[in-house]
């Protein structure tokens, strides 16, 4: 039990909602074959979309799921659609038209999976057009009738399956739009490691460390609390000692139990729809998330690979700037030091190794860049990054919008 490793601090009251969203998490190797048509049959489904990745429109993974629902209609849909560019979910809803499916399962990485969600949302509206999409994002309003259920398989540790939400991309005018909606989200999750085992190596491990921020970002800017806290340390332990085993070949006993360690570890990060709000406002702008959304709109660059190149540098620039930060990210690298066994025995008892450190060492362990510049970010468009950054969360405050521009070209810079 992580409360007999960790010492917490001063701990802050708090409040604990449990959101009307995902109902079931089903986890561990082989729980597709052995739940997936029992939970389908739940549902009462006779006809089944299957949207998947285009490189995985012919793997054994959608073989077995086509097999455990031999009985029912499964019509298959494979999509490119990284970012999930808001031209995809048209040609999807184009595709699907006034069809209506009882059940979606999305299988695949993050960008399938939102593509799912946007695809039942906007197909309960009756909305066909980029228009009424994009008004609707801006303003939504209360969904009259309830998208069908979707179940969701992922395949990366990116962490849509279990959010409320679901953004598409306006190449166009290189912008991430993102709506929030309990009614999208998925109701069931398996996690099952077999069907990981088509994922490339490295779209992988950058999720793994896509999904380390998650936990980190948060937890360092956040005031300790028992409950998230517990749950965001025992997610980052997991991830900096399970990923790196996890990127080895598939379909071997190590390597399937490391990923399902991840794969759980990606869910705890979040740990929704349990949602843990601290007693007092979290004024911390988390830089890494919001200067991802720039970097993906502007250069299309994946979100595992803008974590790996930034994460570090958003760390330092919190405990550079911030005593409170600095010694919160001081309390959970001795916290997290005392979590795993295999890191304690190699120090000196008292001693402690950076968060940042071990956050740098695990994405070179895992040979991702390291540098914006190695993911194709050119040094000339790092003002602009840093400029729609800071017009886009300082709400009119032109003091506000001068120090985030200067602590996003900061971070940038030095990521760069």
């Amino acid at each position: 039990m992580i409360s007999n490793r960790v010492r917490f601090g001063d701990i802050e009251g708090g409040t604990v909602q449990f959101l009307p969203t995902v109902s079931t998490i089903l986890f561990g190797k082989n729980v597709i074959e052995e739940s997936l048509a029992s939970e389908i049959n739940l549902t009462g489904a006779h006809e089944i979309l299957l949207i998947t990745p285009n490189s995985m429109k012919s793997s054994k993974i959608v073989e077995l799921i086509k097999s455990l629902l031999k009985d029912l209609t499964v019509n298959q849909i494979s999509v490119s659609a990284e970012h999930v560019p808001i031209e995809a979910l048209l040609n999807l809803i184009t595709q699907i038209g006034e069809h209506k499916f009882d059940v979606v399962i999305a299988l695949g990485g993050g960008s399938t999976i939102d593509l799912a969600k946007g695809l039942r949302v906007f197909n309960a509206l009756g909305m066909r057009n980029h228009k009424e999409i994009v008004d609707f994002i801006h303003s939504p309003n209360t969904l009259d009738t309830p998208p069908c259920t979707q179940i969701s398989i992922p395949t990366t540790l990116s962490g849509a399956e279990y959010t409320r939400s679901f953004s598409v991309t306006d190449f166009s005018n290189k912008k991430k739009l993102s709506l929030t909606e309990s009614l999208c989200s998925s109701q069931t999750i398996l996690y099952d490691p077999v069907a990981t085992r088509d994922t490339p190596s490295q779209l992988w491990a950058s999720s793994g460390v896509m999904a380390l921020n998650h936990a980190i970002e948060v937890l360092v800017t956040s005031p300790p609390n028992m409950i998230s806290d517990s749950l965001k340390l025992t997610s980052a332990a997991n991830l900096l000692e399970h990923l790196p085993v996890s990127v080895g070949v598939p379909d071997s006993p190590n390597i399937d139990a490391a990923r399902e360690f991840c794969q759980v570890a990606s869910w705890m990060a979040d740990h929704s729809p349990m949602r843990v709000r601290p007693r007092t406002s979290n004024p911390n702008i988390l830089y890494g998330h919001a200067l991802a959304y720039q970097i993906a709109a502007e250069y299309k660059v994946p979100y595992g690979l803008i974590a790996a190149t930034t994460l570090v540098s958003c760390l330092r620039h919190y405990a550079d700037r911030d005593r409170t930060l600095k010694n919160r990210i001081d309390q959970i690298s001795s916290d997290l030091m005392r979590f795993q066994h295999n890191v304690s025995d190699q120090i000196n008892e008292g001693e402690s190794i950076s968060l940042i450190d071990r956050v740098e060492h695990l994405i070179v362990q895992l040979s991702l860049p390291t540098r914006l510049r190695d993911v194709g970010v050119p040094k000339n468009g790092l003002d602009r990054l840093s400029f729609e950054f800071s017009n886009q969360n300082s709400h009119g405050s032109e003091p506000l919008a001068r120090t985030l521009a200067e602590r996003a070209s900061q971070i940038l810079n030095d990521a760069w």
